[in-house]
C-alpha cells in the first residue's frame, strides 16, 4: 500500500524545514517593518541580521529541503492548500476578492507617491521612505496617537482632539503595535508612530478578509452562493474600498456589522453580541446597527408566532419573554458599545457625549438638508462642469452617496426591510450632520448594496463591473495617498 506524503517519516523533516522557512521569512518581514538597529537581550546588545540575508537563508533552507526530501515538494503543498480553500466556497470567494484588490492598492499608492508626489501641504510625514510612510495619512494619525498615549482632554471643543475617535481600532493597535516595536522608548516617537500605524494596516487587512468571508456567507443565504461571490468581488473593488488598506475603521465596522448580522440570523447570540459590541465601539454610527438587528429579531419572532405546526420549537424558544429578551439584548449591543465609550469620556471630560461635541471641530454639526439644498442651488445657478471642477472631492463623495441611494430600493425589494434600514440608518445621519464629507468611504461599508447589485447584474458581467470599480479605486487611492482631500 503506498505511503501518503503526510505519514511518510521523511515528510516530517520536510515539514520542519518548511516551518523554519516560514519563520525566517516572518522575521525578515518583521525586521523590514520595525527596522530595529539592535536589541538588548539580558543586557547583551544583539544586532539582527539584514532582511535580505534572512531571505537568502530561507532560500538555502528550501534548496536543502528539496534535495534531502524531494517529496512532498512545495508544489504539492500549494496544490493541497488550493484544494482545501476551494473546498470552502466562502473562504475561496473572500480570498479571490482580497488578493485581486489589496496588493494593487499598495502598488498604486507607492507609484502615485514616487511619481506624482505628495500635496504641497501634507498633514504629517513620519519617514522619508515613501513605502514606509504610506500608512501616515489623515485620520490615521489620530488613531496612532490614541494607541501611543491614550485619550487627552484640554477642556475645549473648539480644536480637533482625539476624543472624537472611537476606541476599538486604537485599542487593537496597541497589542499588535507592541509586536512591531511600538513600545520601544529608545527610538524616536515618529518611528514608534509609524510602527503602530503599520500595525493598524495589518488589523485593517485581517478584519477586511474576515468581513469578506462573513459577507459571502450572508450573501449565500440571501441571494445564493454564485451571486454572493460576485457581491464580495464588487465590494472589494468598489472605488472607496481603498480605505480597507489603511489604518482606518472601515474594516472593523464592516466586520462587526456583517458578523453581528450573520450570527444573529443563526440565533448565535453570544457571537452576535460580541460583534455588535465591537461595531458600537468602532464608529459613531455603529450604534445604529441596533435598529436593523432589532428588525431581524422581530422578523424571527413573527416567524415563530406563525409556526403553528411546530409547538415543540415554540417551547424551546421559551415562547415570549426569553425569545424577546435575548433578541432585544443582542440587538442593543451596538448601542451599548457606544454608551460605554460615552461613559468613559464623561469620566474624562465631565461632558456627556463629548465625542459628538468634538465632531464640531471637524465641521460635523446637524445641518439638516442645508448642504443638499446648497448643492442643488449651485447646480441650478452654475454650469455643471464648473461645479465639478470647483468641487472635485465633494463630487467624488457625492457619487458614493448617489450610488447608495440608487441601490436602496433594490436592497429593500430583494433582501428585505432590515437590510434597507441598515443602509438608511448608516447613510442618512452622517449626511445630515456633515453633508458629503467622507461619505464615499462610508458608502464602502454598506455591504447590502453590493448584495443587491449582484442580483441586478448577470454573473458573467460581474468582472466587467469589478474592473470599472477597480479603475475608480486606483484613482481614489492615488488621491488619498498623495494627500489630496479625499478622506
Amino acid at each position: 500500500m503506498p505511503v501518503t506524503p503526510d505519514i511518510d517519516p521523511l515528510a516530517r523533516g520536510a515539514r520542519i524545514a518548511d516551518i523554519t522557512t516560514a519563520l525566517v521569512i516572518g522575521v525578515a518581514a518583521w525586521c523590514t517593518v520595525v527596522a530595529t538597529p539592535a536589541l538588548f537581550v539580558r543586557h547583551v546588545l544583539i544586532f539582527p541580521p539584514p532582511p535580505l540575508l534572512l531571505v537568502y537563508v530561507a532560500a538555502c533552507v528550501q534548496i536543502a529541503r528539496h534535495l534531502l526530501w524531494p517529496r512532498p515538494n512545495i508544489l504539492w503543498r500549494v496544490k493541497r492548500a488550493h484544494a482545501a480553500v476551494v473546498a470552502r466556497p466562502a473562504v475561496a470567494a473572500a480570498l479571490r476578492a482580497f488578493v485581486a484588490t489589496r496588493p494593487a492598492v499598495f502598488v498604486v499608492a507607492f507609484f502615485a507617491v514616487v511619481t506624482i508626489g505628495l500635496s504641497a501641504t501634507p498633514g504629517f510625514v513620519l519617514s522619508r521612505d515613501p513605502l514606509a510612510n504610506l500608512p501616515a495619512r489623515f485620520d490615521a494619525g489620530w488613531y496612532g496617537d490614541i494607541a501611543l498615549d491614550g485619550y487627552t482632554w484640554d477642556h475645549t471643543f473648539q480644536r480637533q482632539r482625539n476624543i472624537a475617535f472611537f476606541p476599538a481600532m486604537p485599542m487593537l493597535m496597541r497589542p499588535v503595535g507592541a509586536a512591531f516595536g511600538m513600545s520601544d522608548r529608545s527610538v524616536p516617537r515618529e518611528r514608534r508612530m509609524l510602527r503602530v500605524l503599520w500595525a493598524g494596516v495589518v488589523i485593517s487587512l485581517g478584519a477586511f478578509f474576515w468581513a469578506l468571508y462573513y459577507v459571502t456567507r450572508l450573501g449565500s443565504d440571501l441571494i445564493g452562493p454564485e451571486r454572493a461571490a460576485g457581491a464580495t468581488l464588487l465590494l472589494a473593488a468598489y472605488p472607496f474600498a481603498l480605505f480597507y488598506s489603511a489604518p482606518y475603521t472601515e474594516s472593523l465596522f464592516l466586520l462587526g456589522a456583517a458578523g453581528a448580522c450573520y450570527h444573529f440570523l443563526r440565533r448565535e447570540w453570544i457571537a452576535a453580541s460580541l460583534w455588535g459590541l465591537l461595531v458600537g465601539l468602532t464608529r459613531p454610527n455603529g450604534c445604529f446597527v441596533s435598529i436593523p438587528l432589532a428588525i431581524l429579531g422581530m422578523e424571527q419572532l413573527r416567524t415563530l408566532a406563525s409556526d403553528a405546526q411546530s409547538p415543540s420549537r415554540a417551547r424551546t424558544e421559551s415562547s415570549d419573554v426569553r425569545a424577546v429578551g435575548v433578541r432585544l439584548v443582542t440587538a442593543a449591543m451596538p448601542g451599548i458599545g457606544m454608551l460605554l465609550f460615552t461613559a468613559y469620556l464623561y469620566r474624562l471630560t465631565g461632558v456627556w457625549f463629548a465625542w459628538a461635541r468634538s465632531h464640531e471641530a471637524w465641521g460635523r454639526t446637524y445641518q439638516g438638508f442645508g448642504p443638499l439644498v446648497s448643492a442643488f442651488e449651485r447646480l441650478r445657478d452654475e454650469p455643471f462642469l464648473q461645479v465639478l471642477t470647483n468641487n472635485p472631492f465633494n463630487t467624488l463623495n457625492a457619487m458614493g452617496v448617489l450610488f447608495a441611494l440608487a441601490l436602496t430600493y433594490p436592497v429593500f425589494r430583494r433582501l428585505g426591510a432590515a437590510w434597507g434600514v441598515f443602509v438608511l440608518v448608516t447613510l442618512v445621519p452622517p449626511l445630515l450632520a456633515g453633508g458629503v464629507l467622507s461619505m464615499g468611504r462610508l458608502s464602502a461599508t454598506l455591504f447590502p448594496l453590493f448584495l443587491a447589485q449582484a442580483t441586478l447584474v448577470a454573473p458573467r458581467n460581474i468582472p466587467a463591473w469589478a474592473a470599472v470599480f477597480g479603475i475608480g479605486q486606483g484613482l481614489c487611492a492615488t488621491l488619498f495617498f498623495t494627500w489630496r482631500a479625499l478622506y
